[in-house]
């Protein structure tokens, strides 16, 4: 039996803390029973218009996990409507995340419900910016419409778009994107109402409401094009007219969607449909080690830089086209291709550019991915099959090629070789943490093991869902014991890939840093804080 001292000596000795008990009156109990800390609302936000909820977790379904996520907006936009908007502005406009509808939800409830008119104003001027496309706008209104009806802001808001958006892009619009989600554009036209003097932009909208035409100008070239496309009866006329109009696939009739449409597609549709559509491209033999040059064409486009970010293609466009192209069968439907390997590297390689230009920290890394139990449930971003394990693997990848010196190694209640290698490919990484996932999660063992085996680590980056609970320490006490024992002042960084509040970050500490998981702004911010800018 412990004596009364042993005992109080227990009580406030942190290497006696569990993390099924609170270190201190900061933490939280998270959905595993873990104590760890809150998250502040900038980054929760982040991570909510990066990751999304619709994929849930191991511990909640995804309606329960959106329906968490969604209570949390409607309290942040009363409490701090100008926060939320700031931080979605620039989740969008520096491409921070991959799919626009988390940030279109957010600028819906805002716009909606926010208290201050001040704030519901801002948020409909921005409507234009964070909507660019048709179906954007569509996803928006049917936000929009379950949040309230149709008011004197709602109805400018909208009507500011279709008067404002350069009439050549409203054309394309009018025939690229007429309906999605129980909204068409005329449904959204005759409720709003805009007003214009320019004849051209009046044509189109008009051919928006009711599908005629009037009068031709430059900018309404494409609307006659999609008209004369319809008329035709093979995919070569098809074709022909596509190149001369400059019409996306969406205007040929489905049933006329053959080799040569596809073909001229290439030269019509930009990076984000070529990404989507490698698939196709092999599937009708367009896309094949026959056709040398126009293979030459496809991965000069999707390794060029300047075209990655002037297509606003995120990091997880480029890996979901890997992992669709790269198994030679598409997600839906009983479509089968031969993936072209040099099509195949070239995704690694675009996965990797499309982050940007990261430089190296050029520190001691260790890149710690949890792959205990419950990084196995759900889906990042909304990606079928790209579980946080999956996602975890794919990002270190990032750092294990830029860092100089890096070891990868994956933890669940004890620390594991993963033996990854910086010449993996993506789907190497992520078969290697698929295989190796089981078990409870104790996120302090990155450091416990480097202190163990006296590995010299300047940076340690913790890839987990934060659902940590089974160790006999803290985290944080892990890393205080290993900066003392090994005499470095180690940092921490902690990449979460589920959008829940929780990090094993301590959010008061300068030697710690929690990140959202493929935000795509996050590889440079973590090279900077390794190195001590931050």
């Amino acid at each position: 039996m412990k004596t009364p001292l042993k005992t109080m000596l227990s009580a406030v000795n942190p290497l006696k803390r569990p993390q099924g008990q609170p270190l201190n009156a900061r933490q939280v109990q998270n959905n595993a029973g873990g104590f760890v800390y809150s998250i502040g609302d900038e980054a929760r936000l982040t991570r909510f218009l990066v990751l999304g909820s619709d994929g849930g977790t191991f511990y909640a379904a995804p309606e329960q996990h959106t329906l968490q996520a969604t209570d949390f907006l409607r309290e942040l936009v009363v409490r701090d409507a100008a926060l939320a908007l700031r931080i979605t502005l620039d989740v969008v406009r520096r491409n921070r995340a991959p799919r626009p509808d988390p940030a279109l939800l957010m600028l819906a409830l805002i716009a909606k419900t926010a208290p201050n008119v001040t704030d519901r104003q801002a948020a409909w001027a921005a409507l234009p910016e964070v909507a660019r496309t048709g179906t954007m706008l569509l996803h928006f209104l049917a936000f929009a419409r379950v949040l309230g009806g149709w008011g004197r802001l709602t109805r400018r808001g909208v009507a500011n778009v279709y008067e404002t958006l350069p009439t050549e892009k409203l054309a394309l619009w009018a025939v690229k994107y007429k309906a999605r989600d129980g909204w068409s554009q005329a449904d959204a036209l005759r409720l709003a109402h805009p007003k214009t003097d320019d004849p051209a932009r009046n044509a189109v909208l008009k051919f928006m409401v009711d599908g005629v035409l009037e009068s031709k100008h430059p900018e309404t070239r494409v609307i006659e094009g999609a008209g004369l496309v319809q008329a035709t009866s093979t995919d070569a006329a098809a074709a022909v007219l596509m190149r001369a109009y400059g019409l996306p696939i969406e205007t040929v009739p489905t049933h006329l969607r053959g080799p040569e449409v596809y073909r001229a597609a290439l030269s019509t549709g930009g990076l984000t449909w070529l990404l989507r559509n490698l698939g196709n491209l092999g599937r009708l033999g367009v896309l094949s080690l026959n056709d040398r040059a126009l293979t030459d064409a496809i991965i000069a486009r999707i390794t060029d830089p300047a075209a990655l970010k002037r297509g606003r293609i995120h990091p997880i466009d480029v890996l979901k086209a890997r992992l669709v192209y790269g198994q030679g069968r598409g997600v839906r439907g009983d479509g089968t291709w031969i993936p072209v390997p040099r099509v195949v590297d070239t995704l690694d390689d675009a996965f990797y550019t499309a982050f940007g230009n990261v430089q190296p920290a050029g520190t001691r890394h260790l890149l710690a991915l949890d792959v205990s139990g419950s990084m196995t449930a759900g889906q990042v971003a909304g990606v079928p099959g790209l579980t946080p394990n999956m996602a975890a693997a794919a990002m270190s990848m990032l750092a294990l090629k830029t860092e100089p010196s890096a070891l990868t190694m994956g933890f669940a209640q004890t620390f594991r070789p993963l033996n990854l290698t910086p010449k993996d490919t993506l789907a190497a990484a992520m078969q290697k943490a698929q295989s190796a996932s089981f078990g409870a999660t104790d996120c302090a063992q990155p450091m416990l093991w480097a202190a163990q085996h006296r590995q010299q680590i300047d940076t340690f980056v913790v890839y987990t869902d934060n659902e940590t609970w089974a160790g006999h320490v803290h985290p944080s006490v892990a890393l205080d014991q290993y900066r003392q024992r090994m005499g470095i002042a180690a940092r921490l960084i902690v990449v979460g890939l589920t959008a829940t509040r929780f990090s094993i970050a301590d959010p008061s500490r300068s030697d710690m840093l929690d990140v959202v998981g493929f935000d795509s702004a996050a590889p440079q911010v973590m090279s900077s804080f390794a190195r001590g800018e931050l």
